[in-house]
Parts: structure tokens; sequence; C-alpha cells
């Protein structure tokens, strides 16, 4: 018995020791850009572990460089990149893939066929698009709230879109199924680079109490039929995103009896039908609660909650029919899923409808909005601090 558990223990220590040579001999990508480069495209990547210093050499912290290669295919200008690094690329640690706006208006679908086909990857990673920016140069920013530059863009996207709801946290393999679905056009979170791409890149960026580089998240990115066509404003996205039920936060702010009223809300729900091939009834409903507020205004006066609640409902009942009506007539793209609820509880008629959904026949769906929400009763603020004086 102790023999065997002597040659237990020897196979353990034996396999542990051989999978840490093994990492040691690989090179982990946690993030990829893609960019065209003139009639060429340009493949990055990002690795967390190379011993040579590129992005970041922040003591007691895994070093990043950058490593980058064009070909006239994708897959090409990839192992051009395989070529370059040392050690063996391991991508099933990826966090982010950001592509160009080039890349976007060609159409995600050479993007698609090149990341199915990789080796390890486990299509969770989040999928960006980059404005105003190459992909490459927002994969080599750095910031001194995290160790990798992927792992930046990560967290700037899970706190913006719990925090703010602008951005959307799209996956690859979410926005591949969308895309693929009938009906539904998908969109990205856009993110982009506010101060100068070699600073940012550089060991100073995280010397200074007030980075002069960092990574912003921007306006979703609207595609339609695998193809980037523009963006939308902070407020459309936020409508955005209400309307696909996609909204983890919002903050409103209110213009009321000649002040200004901060709402927030995390429990904002979304329920969108088709009622008829022609007619759709989206229903929002939510409690809010009241953060800032005029000391003119009495919130202890029920009948005063009662108006600022009609004025929010007006409001955003607003904005979601102004996002409406660009979606259909100037954007031209559903990536609302109207056209997708036609194909499942109409397949027939989408038959007849799809050639032309976006460009003919999405415009004319009529779409009735009705918003519910509920303040919560609260106490004036001189009152709430009287009662904590007591």
């Amino acid at each position: 018995m102790k023999k065997a558990i002597l040659i237990t223990l020897i196979c353990f220590f034996l396999c542990g020791c051989g999978n840490y040579s093994e990492l040691n001999n690989l090179a982990i990508v946690t993030g990829v850009a893609l960019d065209k480069k003139d009639d060429k495209y340009e493949v990055s990547v990002l690795i967390a572990n190379s011993p040579k210093v590129d992005t970041s050499n922040k003591e007691g912290e895994a070093q990043t460089t950058v490593y980058s290669a064009t070909g006239k295919t994708i897959p090409e200008a990839a192992q051009a990149v395989e070529q370059k690094s040392p050690t063996k690329l391991y991508f099933a640690h990826i966090n982010v893939v950001i592509i160009s706006e080039a890349i976007g208006k060609e159409g995600y679908l050479k993007t698609a066929d090149w990341l199915i086909r990789t080796p390890q990857t486990r299509k969770r990673f989040y999928l960006l698009q980059a404005k105003d920016n190459k992909a490459k140069d927002i994969i080599k920013i750095i910031s001194p709230l995290e160790s990798f530059p992927s792992q930046n863009i990560k967290t700037l996207i899970n706190t913006n879109r719990n925090s703010k709801s602008i951005a959307t946290a799209v996956t690859y393999s979410n926005f591949i199924g969308r895309a693929l679905e009938k009906g539904f056009d998908p969109v990205l979170s856009s993110i982009t680079i506010h101060g100068d791409v070699k600073k940012g890149s550089k060991q100073d960026n995280l010397e200074t109490t007030e980075p002069k580089t960092y990574l912003k998240l921007g306006p979703l990115a609207l595609y339609k039929k695998g193809k980037l066509i523009g963006y939308t404003s902070s407020i459309d996205s936020q409508s955005i995103n209400i309307l696909r039920n996609e909204t983890k936060e919002i903050s409103y702010t209110l213009k009321y009896k000649n002040d200004y009223i901060n709402i927030g809300s995390d429990q904002i729900k979304t329920k969108t039908t088709l009622k008829n091939p022609n007619t759709v009834d989206i229903n929002v409903s939510g409690i809010g609660n009241i953060y800032s507020i005029g000391s003119d205004i009495k919130i202890s006066d029920y009948k005063e909650i009662q108006k600022i609640e009609k004025k929010w409902n007006k409001q955003l009942k607003k904005d979601l029919e102004k996002i409406i009506k660009k979606l259909q007539t100037e954007y031209k793209t559903d990536v609302l899923g109207f056209g997708n609820k036609i194909y499942k509880q109409y397949p027939n008629k989408w038959k007849k409808l799809e050639k032309d959904w976006n460009d003919k026949y999405f415009k004319d769906v009529k779409v009735n909005i009705n918003v519910d929400l509920k303040i919560a009763t609260t106490g004036s603020l001189t009152e709430t601090l009287k009662e904590a004086n007591k």
C-alpha cells in the first residue's frame, strides 16, 4: 500500500513539473487586434508572459508585448505572427478581440472564419469595435489599475455596462449568433483612445496620478448584413440597450421646475411582443430612486412624486421613439430583432419579407411603446437629516 501511494505521489509531481515546463514554453495571448494595412490584413497579438518588454514593465507584474504581422489574408497574417514569437502562441486565455473600422466595413465573415478555426479559442472573449484608432494601438494602452491592457479593457466593459448602460458586453459567440439569426442585426461597443498613443503604451503612463492617455468606451457600433454602417450617440446607445432589455443600470437627469433631478435605476425591464406582422408592442417598467434634487422640490409630497414620474416616463418614451425612428429610416438596420420575431411567429410571411426587410419593410412596422416607471417613496433631504440627528 505504501509503495502504491509513493508511486502515485511521484507521478503527480512529475506531471505537475511537466505542465509547468510546457506553460513556460507558451506565449499566452490575452488580446488580439485586427487591422487593414494598405491592401493587406494586419494581425496583432498581446502576449502576457513575453520576456521582451514593449508595453508594460511594472515591477511585480507580468510583462506584456505586442507582435504584429501582415498578410494577404487574416490566416496568413496570423501565421506570420507565429513566426515572430519565440514560443508557441496559446489562444485559450483571450480576453478581447478588437476589430478596426476597415475590417468592420468589409464584413465580419473573414474575421469570424479565422477565429472559429483558431485552436484553443473558447469563443467567449469580448469583441469590440475600434473607433478613430487602429485596433493595434488600442491593445497597447496600459493602465495603472490593471496588469494587462486586455484585462483593463475587459474591466472597462463590465464597469460601463453596469453603471452607464451605454456600452454592451458582446462576446464573440453572441455577436456571430445574432449576425447569423434571421431578422436580427448585431451591435458592438466601440472603444477609442484619448491622448497620445505612444505615451499611453509607455511606463510613464503608469507613473502619474492622472494618466495622460486612457481608453474610453464610445457609443454602439451598428451593423447591417454583417457590415459596420455607423455609430449612435450616447443617449441613443442607452435607449437601444433598454429596448433590447440589456440594461443593467441607467441614470437620468430631468429638468423639473427650473431645477434638475437625477434618477437612477437598476430594475429596468423591457418586454417586446409581436402583435401581428406589422405591429410591435414594447412595455418598459421599473423602479427608480432620486439621487439628487433641488431644495425647492418637496419629494415628501406623493403628488410631487407622481409629477416627477410622469415627466420621467414621458422623457424616456420620447428617447425610445426617437432611436426607433432612426433605426427604421436612417440606419435601416434591425438591431432590435423585430424581423426575427416575424420569422419565428410567421415563417411563411417572413419568406416574402426577408430579402428586402431592412431597406423596405422594417420602416413600416408600427411600434407602440408603453413606459411605466415608478419612483421609490422617499422623504425630503431636510426631513432625512433631522431624523438622523435625533
